[in-house]
């Protein structure tokens, strides 16, 4: 798909999830909530957020076998969600693989790659239990749970699958032997060397203890954005739930994933604004409008950003690195180019 093109759709898709969001609100009485607001919820809030990270740039350092430092993995980590929240295409997990090749000693882009799809799979069963814990906790519909069960067998499935071939890195051989006899061309395009450095940033889920971590950590920092979802809804409600953090971080941590423009302004909103419904906090006529779910939305999404954007900036600094070389860097892998010299020459701290 070309450039334009993913512009057009995260557009499209933005727009219209917006207007899902929007839909039926008063505007002057979105207004109003945001007016009566408690907005000292955000402090706790941002601190959980922040703790969640750290937790995330721990997990990606034991997916990485500990390779980088805790403070490197959580200032890198903090710079590929700061991008993620404005760049368009998921840029952000391009340039934290691009940055872990500025380290010494490096660590190539391909495991650092590699250790990413592991964490998404990770998340997807994350969600999955964030749902089965809102089912438990109040009534959902079967559609939800349909999802959840579908999403939680494909996430399941790749992390059996990337776990034989960590534990058995043999056995992948064997079966890359067998495509190359079927695609032989592929042999010149250098695919052994890519699918060993692809092992290497799976090799943590090939023994009890990586798998075990792995979820501790996933476990750790998922609880914080849950705990940090409940309190802000403080700011909002005289009586919050948990099944509404619960529901509405699930929502938003898939919603997310979809095109849109940068910020995923719309998807985000009308992701935590379902999440409230099916916990039954909005509910006009016993006072629970669904205008303050779209004021508690943009509130949430605003602190959110602010938090990614000064803890990215913080780690542009302590990585010694420039946003704009960061987002060239990104740019060229993507394009399958080298990057630009002032990125590669640029300044490296010790790993």
């Amino acid at each position: 798909m070309k450039r334009w093109q993913s512009v057009l759709l995260g557009l499209v898709v933005s727009v219209a999830t917006l207007a899902y969001a929007l839909n039926g609100n008063d505007f002057s009485k979105i207004g109003d909530e945001l007016a009566s607001a408690r907005y000292l919820w955000a402090v706790p809030c941002a601190l959980l957020i922040a703790l969640g990270l750290w937790f995330r740039g721990l997990r990606w350092r034991f997916l990485l076998n500990e390779r980088i430092t805790p403070m490197h993995s959580f200032h890198i980590t903090n710079i590929s969600y700061f991008l993620n929240a404005w760049l368009p295409l998921r840029l952000g997990e391009v340039a934290r693989a691009y940055l872990v090749t500025r380290l010494k000693p490096p660590i190539s882009m391909f495991t650092a790659l590699s250790s990413v799809v592991v964490e998404r799979l990770i998340d997807l069963l994350m969600v999955v239990v964030l749902v089965v814990l809102a089912v438990l906790i109040t009534d959902v519909p079967n559609e939800v749970q349909v999802s959840a069960q579908i999403i939680g067998v494909v996430s399941v499935l790749g992390m059996v699958v990337l776990a034989i071939f960590a534990a058995r890195r043999t056995f992948a051989h064997a079966l890359l032997n067998i495509v190359l006899k079927i695609v032989p061309f592929l042999e010149r395009l250098g695919v052994r060397g890519l699918a060993d450095k692809v092992l290497d940033g799976i090799a943590p889920l090939g023994s009890v203890r990586g798998v075990s971590n792995s979820l501790l950590w996933s476990v750790l920092a998922w609880a914080t954005s849950i705990i940090a979802g409940y309190v802000m809804l403080f700011a909002f409600y005289d009586e919050p739930n948990w099944a509404a953090a619960l529901l509405m971080i699930a929502a938003a941590a898939l919603a997310i994933a979809l095109p849109a423009v940068p910020g995923s302004v719309g998807p985000f909103e009308a992701a935590v604004i379902v999440g409230l419904q099916l916990s039954g906090l909005v509910d006009p006529a016993n006072g629970l409008p669904q205008e303050r779910a779209f004021a508690f939305a943009v509130v949430l999404h605003l602190v959110n950003a602010a938090c990614y954007v000064i803890l990215g900036y913080i780690g542009l600094l302590q990585e010694r690195v420039s946003l704009g070389e960061v987002f060239r860097a990104a740019r060229a892998a993507v394009a399958r180019k080298a990057p630009p010299a002032t990125a590669l020459d640029a300044s490296t701290t010790e790993g």
